[in-house]
C-alpha cells in the first residue's frame, strides 16, 4: 500500500496565524498572573522560544495550554482538506505526522481532523520527520520545516512544502515548494 506523511500545523491547517491574531483573554487556568501572561504570550508570538533545559516549567505548561487552544481553533486549508480526500479516494495510507505532543494533544488534534473531514490512519508524533519516514518506508512527506525541506531529499524522502515567508528562500534536494495542494497531485503521480 502507497503511505504518505502529511504535517498539520501550518501545513493543513493556519498555526501560526491562530496563535499570532487570536485575542487570548487571561483566566486563572494559565497559572500566571496577568503580567506573566502578558509576556508569555508575546514571547510565544514572537517566536522567542529557546530551548529550555527543564522538561517542564510554567511556560513550557504556558505554551502547551496556548498551543493546545490554537490546535483546537486553526482553520483547515480548504485545498488541502480536498487533498487528504483525494488521496482516501486513489487509496494511499495517510499518516499524519506532527511535532505537536500527542500526550496531551491526541484529543484534540483527532477531534480536529474528524470535524474538518481529513481523512488519517495514523497520527504520530515524531521528532525527527525524516528519520520516521525512513525507518516507515515513507517516500513521501509533506511538511513545512525547513529541516525536513532541506534534508529530506539526501535521504530518500520526496518533500513537498507549503510556499510561506518562511519556506520561500529554502532549497532542498528534490523538495518543491507549492501555492496549493493540487499541484502535488501530478508531483506524486511522477515519483512514484
Amino acid at each position: 500500500m502507497r503511505t504518505i506523511a502529511v504535517d498539520l500545523d501550518d501545513t493543513l491547517n493556519n498555526f501560526t496565524q491562530t496563535l499570532r491574531e487570536t485575542p487570548f483573554a487571561y483566566h486563572e487556568r494559565y497559572a500566571v498572573s496577568p503580567t506573566t501572561f502578558a509576556g508569555y504570550l508575546e514571547r510565544l508570538r514572537g517566536e522567542q522560544c529557546p530551548v529550555e533545559d527543564l522538561l517542564s516549567t510554567e511556560f513550557s505548561y504556558f505554551r502547551a495550554r496556548i498551543h493546545l487552544e490554537c490546535y483546537e481553533r486553526a482553520q483547515a486549508r480548504a485545498d488541502g482538506v480536498a487533498f487528504m480526500q483525494w488521496l482516501k479516494r486513489e487509496g494511499w495510507r495517510i499518516v499524519i505526522c506532527t511535532h505537536r505532543d500527542l500526550r496531551t494533544a491526541y484529543r484534540a488534534t483527532k477531534d480536529w481532523l474528524e470535524c474538518h473531514q481529513i481523512p488519517f490512519d495514523h497520527v504520530f508524533r515524531a521528532g525527527n520527520k525524516i528519520v520516521f519516514c525512513k525507518l516507515w518506508g515513507i517516500a513521501i512527506l509533506v511538511d513545512d520545516h525547513p529541516f525536513n525541506i532541506e534534508y529530506g531529499g539526501r535521504y530518500g524522502v520526496q518533500v513537498f512544502y507549503p510556499l510561506t515567508a518562511k519556506t520561500a528562500a529554502i532549497t532542498g534536494e528534490g523538495a518543491r515548494g507549492f501555492q496549493t495542494f493540487t499541484q502535488i497531485m501530478p508531483w506524486i503521480a511522477e515519483s512514484l
